[in-house]
């Protein structure tokens, strides 16, 4: 009889997530580079999105634009471990960088 405190036999541990693991090593890349460099993207189009709308509601250039780092900050590293944490990265890293596109065209009409 087996006692309480007995170790998991290998064939019923779950498997661990990697960011490298049996996808290879260019979905680990795709899932870093969309992290980083979308996240990257995604802050930017906030910074110059709610930089170029937030005058127009009567607060000053000035204010508005450290108002928009400061939440953009915020907002980069919860979207770089999201896409680390993916379970559909290739999905989740278009649709960021499609938002950031967004974001960066809707500032460029004000």
């Amino acid at each position: 009889m087996r006692g309480v405190w007995e170790a998991p036999s290998p064939t019923r541990m779950p498997a661990a997530r990697q960011i490298i693991g049996r996808d290879g090593p260019m979905l680990g890349a795709w899932r870093l580079f969309a992290g980083l460099v979308g996240g990257h993207a995604l802050a930017s189009g906030m910074v110059a999105a709610m930089g170029s709308m937030l005058p127009l509601v009567g607060m000053p250039r000035g204010e508005a634009v450290s108002l928009a780092i400061l939440l953009a900050l915020i907002a980069y590293a919860p979207t770089c471990l999201a896409m680390l944490a993916s379970g559909r990265p290739w999905r989740d890293g278009l649709a960021l960088f499609a938002t950031a596109g967004a974001l960066i065209a809707l500032a460029s009409m004000f």
